[in-house]
């Protein structure tokens, strides 16, 4: 019997099964304290990441969904393989692998080395990086760390929501096989005609985390508009990846992670009178039709850049910087409305 309810109950007694065998259904949060909000990554969820202009977006982005899932990965081969496309809008390559670096330092050495990705490069004439770093950069355990990093990511440098939706397709239907079902339809002259449509997707590994990583959303390139010489807006531009985020989500159960900024107007001084400055669905810049489509949406919030001295008991005049609210926005699936405060080290992307 291969109908819907029989699926679905034998994906039910997998999932008791595999957990109860030592398996995983779930990547852990890195937040323990935080995990019966934010449980973690799960395969078929699409999680969207939003935030003011500087408030740690792609750094929290990259220390949930790529640092954390990848070490684990790392750490647990028996329990979970790791494909990652990132899509960095407005990054290089270089510039996430100094990011990672600076970060594994920190977290490997119990949060004793603490530097930069600018101290890495030796940026300052007065301040070259330190041998004994960069030969620990080149000892086989920090190599083969990085080199997992590098070989389990593919950084891909499509721009447009297509050229996006086609890669990560092309990976999922060589990696897996897809299953049609028959049916009939009745063309315009009224004569019936079988057509195969898909009916659902089978991986080869089960156990395979399929991570999509667009970074931020409103960079992505306006392609043109199919059947027509019209190129899409931006908005359209937005809304398109996300439709292919769902298609991918729905189909091949994909983790799609959208990083996405909120308005100006959410900084705006009314903003701030009337205390409107967490971020928001309302605020999202560009396009609020992703909100519809996402799972999960992880609001990032800085007291500090709006210099309050005081927020939600935590002291900002003493943090400053180093504190980061994290509040689940929506949850489908779950409840909204969590809340973490976190210590947050920009320089190390911790």
């Amino acid at each position: 019997e291969n109908s819907l309810r029989r699926r679905v109950i034998d994906y039910i007694k997998k999932r008791k099964e595999k957990v109860e065998n030592g398996g995983i259904n779930t990547i852990p949060s890195p937040f323990k304290r935080f995990s019966n909000d934010f449980i973690g990554i799960e395969q078929g969820k699409y999680y969207l990441v939003t935030g003011q202009t500087k408030a740690g977006k792609s750094q929290v982005t990259t220390f949930i969904f790529l640092y954390n899932t990848l070490m684990y990965a790392y750490k647990h081969p028996e329990q979970v393989r790791l494909k990652i496309f990132y899509y960095p809008l407005e990054e290089t390559p270089e510039e996430i692998m100094f990011r990672f670096m600076s970060y594994y330092l920190y977290v490997n050495s119990s949060f004793e080395i603490d530097v930069s990705p600018e101290d890495l490069k030796s940026s300052k004439e007065d301040k070259p990086i330190s041998q004994s770093i960069i030969d620990l950069l080149e000892s086989e355990e920090y190599s083969n760390v990085l080199d997992y990093f590098e070989s389990h990511i593919t950084f891909s440098p499509s721009r447009n929501p297509t050229g996006i939706y086609n890669e990560v397709k092309a990976f999922m239907q060589n990696n897996g096989t897809i299953h049609y079902k028959t049916s009939q339809i009745k063309d315009e002259l009224g004569l019936a005609r079988e057509v195969k449509s898909f009916d659902y997707y089978e991986p080869n590994d089960p156990d395979l985390y399929t991570i999509v990583i667009v970074d931020h959303i409103s960079l992505i390139t306006p392609e043109k508009i199919t059947n027509s010489n019209q190129v899409m807006t931006l908005k359209q531009a937005i809304d398109k990846v996300s439709e292919y985020c769902v298609i991918l989500r729905n189909r091949y159960n994909v983790t799609p992670v959208i990083v996405q900024q909120q308005s100006v107007e959410s900084e705006s001084n009314d903003s701030v009178k009337l205390g409107r400055i967490r971020p928001s669905i309302g605020n999202l810049s560009d396009s609020k039709y992703t909100s519809k489509d996402a799972n999960v949406i992880l609001g990032i919030f800085s007291p500090f850049r709006f210099e309050l001295t005081e927020y939600l008991g935590y002291h900002i005049k003493i943090l400053q910087d180093n504190f980061r609210l994290i509040e689940v926005i929506i949850n489908r699936g779950g409840s909204p409305g969590g809340t973490i405060g976190l210590y947050f080290n920009g320089k190390c992307n911790y």
